[in-house]
């Protein structure tokens, strides 16, 4: 059986890229409707975020282009934030894809020739904790809802998320992180 899928409501699908090389972004900007990052600009804090923003709608408007932002994370979230971050850690750290995270920081010429042990040791700790996924968004509900409406703020169109579990923490995040993004104003309320 085959599917022809045709676009809704006589439009085009939006089109989006993600790339963090110079490369891949500039051929977001020329051809795509919206553009993923996830530079350590857009955790830095509101006003890097909002600099990064515009910095890649300036790049598309100096193309003729109009572009959204987007950027990726991963949610832990838990009643508190002990319980949150030791989570973090026993999934990031404790349980990380090490082989994984070592070729990543490979193809950034991070390697254990290129650095002393300690040093390398600590890159491997980061990169688990703050990189697999998108950047960690790891709190209570109040705190998560507020980091992410910070995004909002600072001009992001939206943030893919992703979850360790999804069974079991979408539920969590959708009855207590949405409603809070809902009274941020960042979020439509639901019908």
């Amino acid at each position: 059986m085959r599917a022809f899928p045709k676009p809704y409501g006589e439009t085009r699908p939006l089109i989006m890229n993600a790339g963090s090389s110079g490369t891949g972004q500039a051929f977001a900007l020329r051809n795509c409707d919206a553009f993923f990052t996830a530079t350590s600009d857009i955790r830095a804090s509101l006003d890097a975020a909002a600099k990064k923003v515009q910095e890649v709608k300036s790049q598309a408007h100096a193309l003729g282009r109009e572009v959204e932002v987007y950027t990726v994370g991963q949610v832990i979230c838990r009643p508190t934030q002990k319980e949150a971050e030791e989570y973090h850690h026993h999934a990031n750290v404790v349980n990380a894809d090490w082989p994984a995270v070592e070729r990543m920081l490979a193809l950034r010429n991070i390697t254990r020739k290129s650095f002393s042990p300690e040093e390398y040791d600590a890159k491997r700790k980061f990169f688990a904790a703050t990189s697999i996924g998108g950047f960690p968004y790891v709190g209570t509900p109040d705190k998560v809802a507020e980091e992410l409406a910070t995004l909002g703020r600072a001009g992001l169109r939206g943030v893919a998320l992703s979850f360790v579990n999804y069974l079991e923490e979408l539920p969590y995040f959708r009855d207590e992180v949405l409603p809070r993004l809902a009274r941020m104003g960042v979020r439509e309320k639901p019908n």
